[in-house]
């Protein structure tokens, strides 16, 4: 699963349309080691289901322009490549519908927004060990 070995580091794919969202957590994922991989809509993000190779793990907003998070995570999902990757929803929809339908599309954790770094953290390590920083 995913491309992590004991050569490189872990790759998350972040996809999230807020700039300082996106910085924030480039910024905390960085700091651990991790390698980011950032697409800022949805299209580019369900693009990158088509063509790239999968990360080990999705860090997905909800609402996002284009194509909506819940519609990237379908494609996440029902591509063979990329259908075991941890999927992590960080978004500020608070919709108990949002959360059943995300949950029923295979969403790994359901994070809301504001959110604190730590606990995002704490949802990533069971997943994706924190690489080792030199």
């Amino acid at each position: 699963m995913g491309t992590a070995n004991s050569a490189s580091p872990p790759t998350i794919l972040m996809i999230e349309d807020h700039d300082d969202t996106a910085c924030l957590v480039r910024f905390l994922l960085e700091r651990e080691g991790y390698v980011v991989r950032h697409a800022p809509d949805g299209w580019n993000a369900k693009h990158l289901t088509e063509t790239a190779a999968p990360p080990d793990l999705v860090i997905l907003d909800v609402a996002l322009p284009s194509i909506s998070g819940l519609d990237v995570l379908r494609a996440i999902r029902t591509t063979p490549e990329w259908q075991w990757i941890p999927v992590i929803i960080l978004t500020a929809d608070t919709r108990i519908e949002t959360m059943i339908e995300a949950t029923d599309l295979g969403a790994t954790e359901y994070l809301k927004k504001p959110f604190s770094p730590e606990r995002l953290l704490r949802a990533i390590e069971p997943f994706v060990p924190r690489p080792h920083n030199p």
